[in-house]
């Protein structure tokens, strides 16, 4: 079952007239939810449970993931809180908690929430418009699609525009199909294919970022992302 929270839960009425404070905090509140779930046990008690933190973005997730992960195994500094601290109701590392229990709505994913997306978990990213908020992608959803997938691999975007979304809340991909196929995008609309580009090519770009992938796992140098 996904259960979901939606950015805007932060306090507005006790910031005043600091809306820097509010925006700061505006997405913290929604996310916050993952971690008691995690470190509580409830993703281990319930491992068919999927939580989701929409309108929120991804760009805080890397951080999270490194910082849980490495505490989880055991870092220079976690020994003062006891040698199993961070154990206890978990038995897998934090992240693969997230891949098989969390999600992440984004209103208007970012190119650089994108470069990320090997660090945060493709399957973890559903792409959204935000309709009909004024920071959303409506009326221009076609030209943000391509500037921000235009040299995606075809695999990923298909995933992180439909795929994803279509297994967590179980969709009927036969009944949408028609629908699909009126409105698009394909590759060649996303500017993915053509002008000599080929689906090799997308993928021959990011082969480096997604080799070092979790870089604190994979032992790599930290990704620098074509941008």
């Amino acid at each position: 079952m996904p259960v979901v929270t939606h950015s805007g839960a932060a306090a507005r009425a006790e910031y005043g007239d600091h809306l820097g404070i509010y925006v700061t905090e505006v997405t913290w509140w929604p996310a916050r939810p993952m971690w008691f779930l995690l470190w509580s046990g409830v993703f281990e008690r319930f491992p068919e449970l999927r939580f989701g933190v929409t309108e929120g973005g991804c760009w805080w997730l890397p951080q999270l993931l490194w910082s849980w992960d490495r505490l989880f195994m055991g870092q220079k500094g976690a020994e003062k809180l006891g040698t199993d601290a961070f154990r206890g109701s978990v038995s897998m590392l934090p992240s693969e908690y997230v891949d098989r229990n969390c999600f992440t709505g984004l209103a208007n994913v970012k190119r650089r929430e994108l470069g990320m997306r090997y660090e945060i978990g493709i399957g973890n990213m559903l792409w959204g418009t935000d309709f009909p908020h004024p920071e959303g992608t409506w009326p221009n959803t076609h030209e943000w699609l391509c500037k921000t997938f235009f040299d995606i691999p075809i695999d990923e975007t298909r995933r992180m525009l439909g795929l994803s979304a279509a297994e967590i809340f179980g969709f009927d991909l036969g009944a949408l199909a028609s629908l699909a196929d009126k409105i698009g995008p394909t590759p060649t609309d996303l500017g993915q294919l053509g002008d000599s580009r080929t689906a090799a090519d997308l993928e021959a770009r990011w082969a480096p970022v997604k080799e070092v992938g979790r870089h604190w796992l994979t032992g790599h140098d930290f990704p620098l992302y074509p941008m």
